[in-house]
């Protein structure tokens, strides 16, 4: 009997969820230590700038909400956008050194938490020679 006890009071805990390590909602993120965070939102970072320098163009951007990655994809001036970097969620800032002479690039960014992405930021451009 008491087995039995044990067994529905184990079946109980795991409909209801108890024990489970296991987060869901939209405002909750895993974090790498199993713990739960209450980080908002996901938001789309903001472009600040494109700013051309020698040879390469530096990105610079803001973010709003707590971001695993933050993706950033390009375009020339007809063509789709690809993807063109991947960096920390903390950083905020990427320098472009594969641009090519006498070419505009437009870039879009996306915040990555866990399997989610925001919406896609603001764009911006400039030619790295153009400076």
């Amino acid at each position: 009997m008491r087995a039995s006890w044990i067994l529905t009071l184990g079946f109980v805990l795991t409909i209801s969820g108890c024990g489970s390590d296991v987060e869901t909602g939209p405002d909750t993120y895993g974090g790498s230590n199993g713990s739960t965070t209450d980080v908002g939102p996901l938001e789309a970072p903001t472009i600040e700038n494109v700013i051309p320098m020698a040879k390469v163009l530096r990105v610079r951007w803001s973010v709003a909400s707590t971001c695993e990655l933050i993706d950033g994809e390009r375009r020339t001036d007809a063509a789709t956008y690809a993807p063109a970097f991947t960096v920390s969620g903390t950083d905020t800032d990427y320098v472009d050194d594969e641009a090519y002479e006498n070419q505009t690039y437009t870039y879009r960014l996306r915040c990555i938490r866990g399997d989610k992405a925001s919406d896609y930021s603001n764009q911006l451009g400039a030619n790295p020679f153009n400076f």
